[in-house]
Parts: C-alpha cells; structure tokens; sequence
C-alpha cells in the first residue's frame, strides 16, 4: 500500500526546514532507518532517517526547498495492497490533442494563430503539398510581420507574401556598419550580427552598440538570494536583540604574561591551552562575582533567571551563517581541556554534526572577534542571556608597565549586557575582574 512520510518537527517550535540533499531517488528500495535527506533545521543540517522500509514512489520537494512541518515529504510503496497508480499529471492530455489546432487548410501562410505551427508538425504530409519557392517567403514574412491577418484567413496576392527578405538578412550582417563602428564593436566584444541595426538601410550605428552593451553592464548590479534556514532563523535572532536595552564597555588589558603562561605550559609538551581558552576561564571565574552576567529577563512575568550551570556558548562563523555552540558546565574544565572542548564544539558546528541541544544550551557567549584581525566591536545579545564579551586581536603597542613605558601585547575586552539585569556598576566590575586575571594570570588562583 501506499503511505506518506509528513515533515517532522526535528527541533523544539521549528515550523519548517530546507532540503539540502536527497540520498534517495524515486523508484528506490530503501530500509528502515536508512538515510534519505540532509535537512537543515533553524540551527544545524540533521540527517533525517526513513520511517518505513519500502519503495520511494515520490519525492514531493526538491533540493533547495523549504518544507513546513507536517507538509507532505515521501511517498512510500510498501508491502500491503497494491497501491493504486497515480492520476495522471493533467497537462498530458492536453499535449495529446493537437486536433483543435489544426488549421482550416492544408496550406497555411505564415501570418496564421501561434498554435499553427505545432499542428503543423501533426500534418506534414499537407505541409509536403506546398510549394517549395513559398517555404522561404512564408518563412521570412513571419520574422519581419509584413503579411497581415483577417478574420483568421490570409491573403492570397503574391506581393502580399513576399517581402525582400534577401535584404533584410543581408542588412543584419556585419558588413552594414562603417569601419568606425565595426572597430568600436570589436573593442567591446560585441557581435554586429546580434544588433538590432537603426540606421538609415539597416545600417549599424554608435548608439546600436550602447544598446547593445547596456544590458551586459547593468546585470552585474545586483542579485537577490532567499532567506532560509540558518540565514533566516540569525535575522529573527538579531531582529529580536534589538528590542533588549543593550549597553556595552570595554578596556584595554595587557596579555602579556597569560601568553607567556600559555608558552610555557606549551614548551612541557603537555595539551596547553590556548589565549582563547585561559581568556575564557577568566570570565567564567569573573562570571561567578557577578552572576548577573549567567542570567535571562523573563518580560512576560518580569522575573530574572540566575542559572546555577555556566554553560559557555562560542560564537563561530561557519558558511551557512552564525552560530553559538555551547560547552555545557565550562567551570568545571581547566583552561587545556576547555581549548579541547571549544575545538571540538567549532569543528561539529562548521561540519553541520552538532546536535541542537548543543545550539540552544549555552547562557553567556563568548566571540572572539580578534581572529579577523579587529580590535574589537560591540555584539549583539543572544536571544535569552544578559551577556556577551567579545575579545579583539592582540595588538604590540607601547604601554606603561613598571616605571616606565614598554612594548606590550594589548588586547580590547568588551562586554555587551541586557540592562534590565545588569547595571553599569556590575558590568564594570565585570570586565575588570577580567582583565586583572588576564594582566597578572596567578591572581586567576585565588578565584578557584
């Protein structure tokens, strides 16, 4: 009998997704549980496994498609009653019938209906009985228009039918432009027989070939893509931060000492942690004084929520968009295996094999901006948290250290917060805790 595989929630509230690959075709034994699509979701592409063992009858989306949830996806064949065939698509009958079309003659001049020709085709023992010297003159009339038509019939006259068609193919040749513009044409790699020619006698001009060229320039100037997918669920993300009251500061810290503590643990041959992991083990440290960084305003009951777990989202950039992983309970890792984590988390969201809990669990992010070589920038909120610190790059520059002025590696630190639960106080305070433990490392023990 046959069934119908309906496009399954394959997240929490999504209302559709996007067919990125099929892995079966029609006529298609498959298994159950085998692999029929990669579907990409709001947050990540899932592979989507068959519900039945059986034939794929139907495919009713094509790659690139967006689907709603519960929209009709696979037809299946499977074992039970024979399934009764299809109706036939209605546009095949209508392809079948040619008769209405034909014509009242056998003989038709070229200034008949459009629907002429395709009779025509049904009938060539009538078109065979024309004269062969008409063939070119009906042919030629039909291009330029000169034969008109009344009440369905065309005139017979001969001087009716005929018109100079040898010259109006001669005038399209290259050969009916002056040098001038025969030369400019071959500047701008323009076909002279492709011009519609103005000129007195068909002849090509200057601003033939302006024409002509004008639509090749112009084309370039825009396109438009669809949203969908990871594109689409971003803009609603960023649409919807822009109503939280967002503030922002920032400092400048010197790192030199934490990347002089990431070589050494790296010279022990040991995993060391990188300066993105140890920044990131200070602001979780830092996050612990001012928990109202690990925190989301509630508007509908107006209630903040303080979460007892810090689960770290890293924003990172993959090309289908932005996304925030999470490395859940971030605290309890030391600085080597929170890098190990945070490579991990990177490497599954740029392959598309992150899971969605991975994509939705996180309650302060961190985007380190500093890796496409800016300073810094003042990010947007991810939906339902109060906090998100951006790192820009290190940058030498003279800084005051001891008694007097020296070479330093600089980077800007900057926290954007929701200022319904934080003030500019605790913000402060915030990205100042963080810069001591990443300008004086060993102050980082007496926050364990």
């Amino acid at each position: 009998m046959t069934v119908v595989f309906r496009l399954p929630d394959l997240g929490e509230g999504l209302t559709d997704s996007e067919i990125v690959a099929w892995k079966v075709a029609e006529g298609e034994q498959v298994s159950l549980n085998q692999v029929i699509a990669e579907v990409e979701t709001a947050k990540a592409v899932v592979d989507l496994p068959s519900p039945y063992a059986g034939v794929i009858r139907r495919l009713h989306a094509a790659e690139g498609d967006t689907v709603e949830v519960g929209a009709p996806l696979v037809e299946y064949e499977v074992e039970g009653e024979p399934a009764a065939e299809p109706p036939a698509p209605q546009s095949e009958p209508a392809e079948a019938e040619p008769a209405p079309a034909e014509p009242p003659a056998p003989r038709s001049e070229p200034g008949a209906e459009q629907s002429e020709p395709a009779a025509a085709e049904q009938s060539a023992p009538a078109a065979e009985q024309s004269a062969p010297a008409d063939a070119p003159a009906e042919r030629v009339a039909v291009l330029v228009g000169s034969v008109q038509v009344s009440d369905g019939r065309t005139p017979t006259r001969a001087p009716r039918t005929f018109d100079q068609a040898p010259f109006v193919r001669e005038e399209r040749r290259p050969a009916r432009a002056f040098p001038p513009v025969r030369r400019l044409a071959k500047e701008r790699g323009i076909d002279l027989a492709a011009v519609v020619p103005t000129g007195e006698g068909g002849v090509v001009t200057r601003q033939d070939l302006d024409r002509a060229a004008a639509p090749a320039t112009a084309a370039p100037a825009s396109r438009r893509e669809r949203v969908t997918g990871l594109r689409k669920q971003t803009a609603k993300a960023m649409t919807a931060a822009l109503a939280v009251p967002h503030a922002a500061c920032f400092q400048q810290v010197d790192v030199t000492e934490t990347l002089r503590l990431a070589r050494e643990l790296a010279s022990e041959g040991a995993p060391a942690p990188t300066l993105l992991s140890l920044a990131c083990r200070a602001i979780l440290l830092a996050a612990r004084r001012t928990p109202g960084v690990n925190a989301t305003f509630h508007a509908e009951s107006e209630e903040i929520e303080f979460h007892h777990r810090l689960n770290l989202g890293i924003a990172v950039a993959t090309d289908r968009g932005l996304l925030v992983a999470s490395v859940d309970d971030a605290d309890h890792l030391d600085a080597a295996a929170l890098a190990e984590a945070i490579a991990a988390r990177a490497s599954e969201a740029r392959t598309g094999s992150i899971g969605l809990a991975a994509l939705t669990s996180s309650t302060i992010t961190v985007s380190n901006v500093g890796v496409f070589g800016v300073d810094g920038g003042i990010p947007l909120l991810t939906p339902g948290q109060s906090a998100i610190v951006a790192l820009g790059a290190v940058r030498r520059m003279p800084w005051a250290h001891g008694d007097g002025i020296a070479l330093r590696e600089v980077m800007t630190i900057t926290v954007s917060f929701d200022h319904r639960v934080i003030d500019g106080r605790e913000a402060s305070a915030f990205v100042r805790d963080v810069g001591r433990m990443l300008e004086r490392p060993g102050l980082a023990l007496a926050q364990v």
